[in-house]
């Protein structure tokens, strides 16, 4: 049964979903920039059956406190460090997209002794010229046009084009989840983003560690192998038909490879 709860944590307060047994190992989803726990829908079901499932709105993200930014990685590791410690999880699997992704290479080097293993999808691990450039400009948009505008811009790189022309179900989940995350959010998160800066250390990652990405993710593939090649004993899986979002386009074989890894 899920609960949904309130937890103050790190300066803000949050809101997170718990599902699955009580006597199941832990495991954290992290969601994307600009959407929220339900972005982990299709795997519960899933992932409930070995883990107990904490998804947490980021911070300035869905129904979490719109906090003014900007934030940083460091900061967003401690936000779910400290939730983990106000609900009692002593260690957790995590398992993280886009930003979440990210989040989750951060907890694995700084709160090493707190993750069992980590499943980071499509995304990169540093911010080069073109990333920063990418933000400020998305700011700019937010600033002058709204939400609504960067939904527009959002969405094509998000899912593939057959996904936007067959499945409007999915295009408008994602939609409603984009316009629903703050401005303040959105501005503190990207900036958080322009700072990204964890690809010289990931050789030091020890946990288990998976990268999944969609095979068309723009040029997250190309550089997720990159990123590969520099963590020990790591397991690299692309999942077909799939953009950025792999998980809501692809969950059969999203939820396939996730699974198989985490319980191991």
């Amino acid at each position: 049964m899920q609960k949904e709860r309130r937890v103050s944590a790190n300066g803000a307060e949050f809101r997170v979903l718990v599902d699955g047994p009580e006597d199941k190992p832990w495991l954290t989803c992290l969601h994307s920039l600009a959407t929220r726990a339900e972005l982990w829908d299709d795997q519960i079901a899933e992932l409930t059956k070995t883990f107990r499932v904490l998804r947490i709105d980021a911070r300035g993200h869905g129904r979490s406190e719109p906090v003014e930014g900007p934030y940083s990685f460091d900061q967003l590791t401690k936000d779910v460090v400290a939730i983990w410690d106000r609900l009692g999880i002593e260690r957790s699997a995590v398992l993280g997209l886009s930003m979440g992704g990210m989040t989750a290479f951060g907890l694995a080097l700084d709160h090493t002794s707190r993750v069992t293993r980590i499943v980071a999808a499509d995304c990169r691990s540093d911010a080069p010229d073109f990333f920063k450039n990418m933000w400020a400009d998305r700011q700019k948009i937010l600033h002058e046009k709204g939400m609504e505008a960067i939904a527009e811009i959002t969405i094509p790189t998000w899912l593939t084009e057959e996904t936007r022309n067959t499945r409007p179900d999915r295009v408008e989940r994602v939609r409603g989840m984009i316009l629903e995350t703050s401005r303040e959010g959105y501005i503190g998160a990207t900036e958080a983003l322009r700072a990204l800066n964890y690809k010289d250390r990931l050789s030091e990652i020890r946990c288990p560690t998976c990268l999944v990405v969609g095979a068309a993710d723009g040029p997250h593939p190309t550089e997720m192998r990159s990123m590969a090649e520099r963590i020990p004993g790591v397991r690299f899986i692309e999942i077909p038909a799939a953009a950025h979002l792999a998980n809501v386009e692809n969950p059969e074989a999203f939820n396939k490879t996730v699974c198989s890894f985490l319980s191991e």
